[in-house]
């Protein structure tokens, strides 16, 4: 499978989502990040990760800039043909989802790290996210829900459907972030190396430096704490964000003794030079430094609002302050520093409260089961086809959409496709129905892999296509049938009107899945389309096939075709007619 993930920004690929990318090359599968290029890119690629440049994402709002991501978004989906598009983060997560569902990816599914409003916010910014979320919700085939609080709320406002609204929580790597990641001598030298004296309480803080995150309270908070506690501040400066901090708030804040250690790699290690962990955001979804100071063993102080409340349990694994509330989080940091047995309860019941519900491993595995969940409702299989798990039968009505989107993605220099998805389950839905076609399906558990279908008379199929299908098809086909280019084959296909000479039987499609292929089901299914025209009495037909497709040609010299002539059913294109005789 290929699976491509969306964000605004490579740090998010790189930090929020990565396990996931890993699992699906785990799962001999293609991973492809799609996100505005930065620093982070070189480490993706070094896993193994293809990432493609999203040159006018930005996390900021702009909507030129949205704009243009999203026209260039449209052209990337077009080309790369993903089975699979995850999307995250606000914009992309909303332009995302439509236009995936629009470029006829089979598979769309999102996660909602934190809905952009709570129920604290006003109605009218309540009603426009809702609002947006509720459309873009219903282009994805699963909506993933980090936060309880979020996924309740979607189901009582009816956000998103139910049945595909499935909580998925979030997680860190337990290994990485632990107790036991430095022991009391490394301990010690990390503190040394950063001037602090073994009695000195340590409050720590990991977050982008931007107002919403509590700065200005946290700020006010350490002053007046003295020498007997040190802030230490780890977080890269986002300029992009409309509240993100000043120089000059940042400048007051280290003459008050705050220390500015920036963005860092060794973070699980600077979370075993902390005594206490603090996050007074203003707005959370499941904030994932808190779930790595949990891990880590850290009692945590954080805000009473959504995504806290997740990873806090208050007065057992840290404590809950007021959003806005200096003066409370002030006493907070120095019950705890003042409270050395204190702090090392809830640090032990912080790391089991990790252990039983931040897993990054649970997560992956339930992002892995959405994508198998959402395939198996729309009869896709992800994975390479066992041979042994197909078995063949007749085309049921029920299958026209499954081989319409076999058709698109393997017969791709034919012009049907360009007339879209609609138009050609169309298709296959009057070849089902006329009593003179012989379809045969290769199927597994999850549905089709492969076909073959043809007709014992192809004019007559065209003029009984024309006549009971001819309209809806056109309505399906929309404004694709206005491009000259397309009229002009469409003319050509009817002027050719199908079979040789006093050939009417063709075999007028075989498609095989690229996860099933080289595994023997197109000689079966050519076998079998074979067999059916002798048990109808016909011993000819012919096969029309792009001259440039020597595999396809070399399978029907297998099944017993033979080259008869050579003709341009589309001006330009030349096409080999083959010939079988029973």
């Amino acid at each position: 499978m290929k699976v491509a993930h969306l964000t605004t920004v490579d740090m998010s690929l790189r930090y929020l989502v990565m396990p996931q990318l890993l699992a699906v090359r785990a799962a001999a599968g293609e991973a492809v990040g799609i996100s505005a290029p930065g620093p982070w890119v070189t480490e993706l690629e070094a896993a193994g990760i293809r990432h493609i440049a999203l040159d006018s994402s930005t996390r900021g709002m702009n909507p030129i800039a949205d704009l243009r991501s999203a026209q260039q978004l449209w052209r990337i989906l077009r080309r790369e043909r993903v089975d699979i598009l995850h999307t995250h983060n606000p914009k992309p997560g909303l332009y995302g989802r439509v236009l995936g569902r629009l470029a006829g990816i089979p598979i769309i599914v999102n996660t909602v790290h934190g809905l952009y409003a709570t129920p604290d916010d006003g109605i009218l910014k309540r009603a426009l996210v809702y609002s947006l979320e509720a459309v873009a919700a219903r282009f994805s085939d699963e909506e993933l829900v980090q936060n309880p609080e979020d996924l309740e709320l979607m189901r009582r406002w009816r956000i998103a459907p139910r049945r595909r609204t499935h909580l998925l929580g979030n997680g860190v790597d337990l290994k990485r972030f632990s107790p036991d990641r430095c022991d009391a001598a490394q301990r010690a030298r990390l503190r040394h190396q950063l001037g602090i004296s073994d009695s000195q309480v340590v409050v720590g803080i990991v977050a982008r430096l931007v107002a919403e995150k509590g700065y200005a309270e946290l700020f006010a908070a350490a002053v007046g704490l003295g020498e007997d506690y040190v802030v230490l501040v780890v977080g890269p400066h986002d300029p992009a964000k409309a509240d993100a901090l000043a120089e000059s708030v940042l400048e007051e804040a280290r003459q008050n003794g705050i220390r500015f250690l920036g963005m860092r790699d060794d973070v699980d290690e600077l979370y075993a030079v902390m005594d206490i962990f603090v996050l007074p955001s203003h707005r959370e979804g499941f904030p994932r430094a808190a779930m790595e100071a949990a891990a880590s063993g850290l009692p945590i102080i954080a805000t009473n609002i959504r995504g806290c409340r997740q990873v806090v349990d208050d007065q057992v694994t840290g404590l809950l302050v007021d959003v806005g509330d200096s003066h409370g989080l002030r006493a907070a940091i120095i019950r705890l520093g003042e409270e050395e047995e204190l702090r090392k309860r809830m640090a032990s019941a912080s790391r089991a409260k990790a252990e039983a519900e931040f897993d990054e491993d649970e997560v992956v595995a339930r992002v892995m089961e959405s994508y198998r969940r959402a395939a198996l409702r729309r009869g896709l299989h992800l994975g390479r086809v066992e041979p042994a798990a197909v078995s063949y039968r007749s085309a049921k009505l029920q299958d026209a959409p499954a081989l319409a989107r076999l058709h698109a993605e393997s017969i791709t220099e034919g012009f049907l496709p360009t007339l879209g998805h609609g138009f050609l389950t169309r298709l296959y839905t009057a070849l089902i129905q006329w009593p003179e076609s012989v379809m045969v399906v290769a199927a597994d558990a999850a549905g089709p892999v492969g076909f073959v279908a043809g007709v014992t008379d192809t004019g007559s199929f065209y003029r009984h296509f024309l006549r009971h299908h001819g309209l809806p098809a056109v309505l399906a086909a929309g404004h694709r049938l206005v491009r000259p280019r397309v009229v002009r084959r469409v003319l050509e296909t009817l002027r050719y009107g199908g079979g040789h000479d006093e050939v009417a039987a063709e075999l007028l499609a075989m498609a095989v899945s690229g996860r099933a292929r080289r595994v023997g089901l197109g000689t079966g299914l050519g076998m079998r389309f074979l067999k059916g025209l002798r048990e109808r009495d016909i011993e000819r037909a012919c096969v029309v096939v792009g001259s440039t497709n020597r595999q396809a040609i070399s399978l029907y010299h297998k099944l017993g075709f033979a080259d008869m002539a050579r003709i341009q059913v589309h001006a330009g294109t030349e096409s080999e007619i083959l010939l079988w005789r029973a």
